[in-house]
């Protein structure tokens, strides 16, 4: 078997160790970072404030009564979006009204875990 000469070893390790260098040492290197800014707008009169979005108004008022809650009220219920908000109204058109509130759970995209969401929220008046 022949012995692999020395000068092709140290080459190969010369190689090796450049490029490792390299690598890790290129890291450290600043390649021109990017900064983004945005125009900074000063509210007018015309431009309303910006405000972080508030609790939905059934989280702050009183309960809804599903037999008399308008599209739009339904529409603040927490997970209730305009599409619920038209099937609840469907239903309850359909069925002459809700009798408990359980009875959400009939309603298409109403599940169990959407209607724990919202029953602190709602109840059926009499």
């Amino acid at each position: 078997m022949k012995k692999p000469r020395i000068h092709i070893l140290a080459a190969i390790t010369f190689v090796f160790v450049a490029f490792t260098l390299g690598f890790f040492l290129g890291r450290n290197f600043n390649h021109g970072s990017v900064q983004i800014s945005v125009p900074r707008v000063e509210p007018t009169a015309s431009t309303p404030p910006a405000t972080l979005p508030q609790e939905s108004a059934a989280t702050a008022a009183a309960v809804l009564d599903l037999n008399t809650a308008t599209h739009a009220e339904l529409m603040t219920l927490p997970g209730i979006g305009d599409v619920i908000a038209q099937r609840i109204l469907d239903y309850r058109e359909a069925k002459g009204g809700f009798k408990s509130v359980e009875e959400l759970l009939n309603v298409e995209g109403i599940g169990s875990k959407r209607l724990e969401t919202i029953l602190d929220y709602v109840t059926v008046g009499g």
